[in-house]
Order: C-alpha cells, then structure tokens, then sequence
C-alpha cells in the first residue's frame, strides 16, 4: 500500500489558516497596544482562544477529510488482499484523538509566546523606548506565529494525523503484522528519518510514530506477515532523543495495538449523551422559559455543538451535565447577540432610507 500524500494538505491547510491567522494576530497586536499593561495570564488566554477557535476548527475540517480518504485508500488495499472489511468511523475516532493532541500542542505555543510578550514590554519600557517601537517587535513576533510556527505547526501535525490514522484502523486488522517507515528522500531529509530507511518494525515492538521531529514527512506503511521476513527491522538505537519527545506512541494507540480494539470516543460520547439526555432537554426548555420550538432547536443545537467538540471535554474539569450548560448557554448568548446585531442594522437601514 502506497500512502497518501501529505503536501497537498499541508499546502490547502496553509492556504486556509495563514492569512486568517494574519488577520488574528494583527487585531491582538493592536488591542496590545492600547492595553499594554495586559497582565500575562490575560494575555496566554487571548492567544489559546485565537488558536483554538480560529485555527483549530479549521485544521479539523479538513483533516476530516483527509481522514475519509485514508479510510477509502485502507478499504480498497484490504479488498485486494481479501480482508474482510472494517466499520470504523476514522474521521470522527481519530479525529478526537489527534484533537486532543493539537489542544496541547496549540496551548503550548500560547504559554510560550504569552511570557515572551510580556518581556518585551517590560524591557522596552525599562531602555525607555517609545510605544510605537516596542509594539513594532511584539508585531512581528505575533506575525511570526502566523506564518513559521503555523507552517511548522500544519506540517507536523499533518504527519502525525496520517500515522494516527493507520495505527489506529489498521491496528483492528489481524492480518497486518507490522509497518515500514516509509521515508521522504530529499536535501531536507533529517538525520533522525534517513536511519529509518527502508526499516520496518513489528506491530508489537511499535515504540514510535512519526512526525519524530517538527517538520517530519515520514508516514508508516501497513505489512503483512510475509512483508516482514525479508525486511530490515530497526533497531532501538535507530531513534535519536528527540524522537521520544515528538513519537512516543501514545497510550491510546498502545491500548488498539494490544487488544485490537479500544473505547470508542464516539460511541463514549452517545452513551453520556442518553444517560443525560433527560436532564438535558430539561435545561434547554428552561433556559428558553418552556417555549416548545426554541427548547427543542436548543436542545438540537447542543447535541450537535456537544458532539463536534466532544474532544474539549475533560472529565477532571467538569461533570458532563456541567459542560453541556455551558454549550447551552453560549448557544443563547450568540444568538441574542446576532439577534441584537440584525436589529440595529434594520434600524440603521430604515433611517438611511427615511433621509
């Protein structure tokens, strides 16, 4: 099996984000400057919501995609080797699991910009330097976020979405026995993937799923049992120190790979969802004072917001019965804010008409 390619998503994603990211990141360098004395927790909190309501949500459509068409690919190479064929929802089961993984990724890129900030506001003050000049260097730095880090963000988290993907299907397959880390041979090839070449390692001694180090472009290709035999398999000193940082296998994939199986996300969210459905109806109907169509398209509304964002939900933070409140609630603020929003430009344009 010849995996996909990576530069196509990687270049549509970039597409997508970059100049949104621009645009985000220019509005909170300006809002810096009027309000220079932002305290930095304030501050990492601006930028963990920009990354994880601008950039996330798109980067999770369109690996969804990608998600689909790897499900595709897997489904037409098990035809050919006569494999029974697989149920599983990819897109929606790795998708929260690769979610989960960029959440951390993207809030770490915010607690590392946030103190970075600050600094400089700090030592721009302390030489004396003038608002303007100290806001010049905090804007090119957020810009810089917008542009290298993001791409470096998407290239990465691109490789790692792929691996995600085929461990996780593939590990339900009985018949795969193993996998090839199939290396992108290039000037730009890194020392860490060019020991990999034409390597293979047992499903049971998988250790390490690429991206290994940022910008990574190595992908795992599914074996079979005979595929394996006269293959070179690596070696634990083929892995350089950084690869335990970036691929170490996560315990999700640990657990598929040891039982062929694992809990489900998807089918975990629909059974919280039924064991609180009652209450929750109940909530939606008052918070809209019992009115019957507003209560059931609120309740339809937060099922579907609940389910598309079931990767934010953390057990140690909040029951789910709490976290569905707050989707309820928010659902009716926006819609109160875009109601108020549509009256005062119906005002504006009956005025505009009267003159």
């Amino acid at each position: 099996m010849e995996p996909l390619s990576l530069s196509e998503v990687v270049d549509e994603l970039l597409a997508r984000t970059q100049k949104t990211m621009r645009v985000s990141m220019r509005r909170l360098a300006g809002y810096i400057g009027r309000h220079p004395f932002l305290p930095e927790g304030e501050l990492r909190v601006m930028l963990e919501r920009i990354l994880l309501r601008v950039l996330l949500p798109t980067m999770r459509k369109r690996y969804a995609e990608y998600g689909r068409a790897i499900q595709q690919q897997l489904a037409a190479w098990r035809a050919s080797v006569q494999m029974a064929q697989s149920e599983t929802d990819l897109a929606a089961e790795i998708g929260y699991w690769h979610s989960r993984s960029m959440m951390q990724v993207l809030q770490q890129v915010a607690a590392r910009a946030a103190p970075y900030v600050a600094r400089e506001i700090l030592r721009g003050i302390s030489r004396g330097d003038d608002l303007a000049t100290t806001m010049q260097a905090i804007s090119q730095y957020l810009q810089g976020i917008a542009e290298y880090q993001l791409e470096r963000i998407v290239r990465t988290e691109t490789t790692r979405y792929y691996n995600y993907a085929i461990v996780y299907e593939t590990a339900a397959y009985p018949e795969v026995a193993g996998y090839r880390y199939d290396v992108v041979q290039d000037d730009r090839t890194s020392d860490t993937c060019r020991a990999l070449i034409g390597k293979v390692v047992r499903r049971d001694q998988l250790q390490y799923v690429p991206p290994l180090h940022p910008n990574c472009r190595t992908q795992l290709v599914p074996l079979l049992a005979e595929d394996l035999r006269e293959s070179r398999h690596v070696e634990p000193q083929d892995f350089s120190s950084g690869a335990l940082l970036y691929g170490a296998l996560p315990a999700f994939l640990k657990e598929r790979l040891a039982l062929g199986a694992s809990v489900s996300p998807v089918a975990e969210f629909w059974q919280l969802w039924h064991a609180h459905e009652d209450s929750i109806r109940k909530l939606c109907f008052s918070l809209v004072s019992g009115d019957q169509a507003r209560g059931e398209d609120l309740c339809s509304e937060t099922l579907m917001r609940a389910y598309e964002r079931y990767y934010q939900y953390d057990p140690s933070r909040s029951t789910f019965a709490g976290w569905i409140y707050r989707i309820a609630r928010s659902i009716l603020i926006n819609d109160a804010n875009r109601q108020r929003h549509e009256v005062h430009v119906a005002q504006f344009e009956r005025a505009e008409w009267q003159d």
